[in-house]
């Protein structure tokens, strides 16, 4: 019996879940690269439920009604988000994150263990967002329910009123001693503080909203139940064998939104087939896919270019716009998100094709569509495949007295690495400039 690779379950369970919210998200990637790049996804967390506690009473040879000794439950695992720069997709992440439950108490007051924490691991750049639906609401606010306990649901509907309903939301909360569901008065039990806090956050805490930029950045995005108090806590001047203990709560539940913004220095930004992966081989340590065709680069790549005075500088290799990429005509949205945090935008454009100028023009318009601000920003213009012959030393010389004041334009030959010295430092002092403003 073959088993179903690891992958193809999370895809489907991608494709599944996106169809049936209304929200298409396009899906890049091929046989060679493995597991899918993806950078937009849904998925749920949930903290670990805590234990119960116990219920038990000390027992010995001339004790036979001793005090009450039940242990408290463990509380449960916490699920957090961590930032690993070797992570650069979200495909590491799964379509459940579920951290360990706690511990049931046992007598002779031994509590139980808390559950471990999820921690998981996901790539700088990451905007983690809750969604909020109102069947998901409705899921959280419920109080903890075990197999056994249908009889709130009886009690709910046999009994009308505001104060039935509370009653019955306070019942489901403890754990009763065998044959004492019926006998144990639970008017006048007050519940902790710590356990009333923690059901107010399930029902009216703020939505999650997180940006994780920094390396080893840590987010808790779901946390866990709170143990259950045994019985022993129980134990009063009215009530010396108290016959119940306190249920686990169950832990935060979300529904998380995760997006994925690379994080460069500067970003490519060019039409297909203009030479963007090419150079970024020839600048950097990167060794992105090159073929003669469009949309060879299906995911984004970053390089790092080192300088000789050991200075460094991150470039983004984002995939090819086409017009209508603000409208996400082909992979729109999916690229131009990711040139959102690059604070110089280096324009790649082949100068050998006709009218190179309109390209650069489409893009910039592309990117003014998408977000104003993005064509707002610094930019560096790479005319690309200078070498090509006359057209493009033609083209060249006639886009120079075109080309706005205060925008550098440098001709190169990514394929031969002509030029590529004076493109980098002049991304340098670009960068340097935008930094000192």
């Amino acid at each position: 019996m073959t088993r179903k690779p690891e992958n193809t379950e999370d895809l489907s369970d991608a494709s599944s879940s996106s169809s049936s919210n209304g929200v298409e998200w396009k899906l890049r990637g091929g046989k060679k690269s493995g597991r899918n790049f993806i950078d937009r996804m849904r998925c749920t967390a949930m903290g670990g439920h805590g234990g119960d506690g116990c219920v038990s009473f000390f027992r010995d040879v001339f004790v036979p009604r001793g005090p009450p000794n039940g242990g408290d439950g463990g509380d449960g695992g916490d699920v957090w988000l961590e930032v690993d720069e070797n992570e650069t997709s979200l495909s590491c992440v799964k379509q459940q994150l579920r951290a360990q439950s706690g511990d049931n108490g046992r007598g002779k007051s031994m509590h139980g263990a808390r559950g471990n924490d999820l921690v998981v691991r996901v790539p700088r750049g990451t905007m983690v967002r809750e969604i909020r639906e109102d069947a998901e609401v409705q899921r959280m606010v419920e109080p903890a329910r075990s197999a056994d306990n249908g009889f709130l649901d009886d009690l709910e509907k046999q009994v009308q009123g505001e104060a039935a309903r509370r009653l019955a939301d306070k019942s489901a909360l403890f754990v009763h001693y065998p044959r004492w569901e019926d006998r144990n008065d639970l008017k006048a039990v007050r519940l902790p503080a710590e356990v009333k806090a923690h059901l107010w956050a399930l029902r009216h805490g703020e939505p999650l909203s997180v940006d994780l930029v920094a390396p080893g950045q840590r987010a808790l995005v779901a946390g866990g139940g709170l143990g259950g108090l045994g019985n022993a806590h129980f134990n009063s001047p009215n009530d010396r064998q108290p016959h119940y203990a306190l249920r686990g709560l169950a832990g935060h539940r979300r529904v998380l939104d995760l997006e994925l913004k690379t994080i460069a220095d500067a970003g490519l930004v060019g039409m297909p087939n203009a030479g963007k992966s090419t150079f970024l081989r020839a600048v950097s340590n990167a060794h992105p896919q090159v073929a003669p065709y469009p949309f060879t680069t299906l995911n984004p790549y970053i390089g790092t270019v080192d300088y000789a005075d050991s200075w460094q500088l991150t470039i983004a290799d984002i995939p090819g716009l086409i017009p209508g990429a603000h409208r996400n005509v082909g992979l729109g949205h999916s690229f131009l998100r990711h040139v959102e945090r690059s604070r110089v935008l280096v324009f790649i454009v082949d100068v050998a094709r006709p009218q190179p100028w309109a390209d650069y023009e489409a893009l910039r318009q592309e990117l003014a569509l998408y977000r104003p601000d993005l064509a707002m920003r610094p930019s560096v213009v790479v005319a690309n495949k200078a070498d090509a012959g006359p057209a493009a030393r033609d083209n060249f010389a006639r886009w120079q007295r075109m080309i706005p004041d205060g925008v550098p334009l440098i001709p190169v030959s990514a394929k031969y690495r002509k030029n590529i010295l004076k493109a980098t430092y002049t991304i340098r002092q670009v960068l340097d400039a935008q930094t000192q403003m």
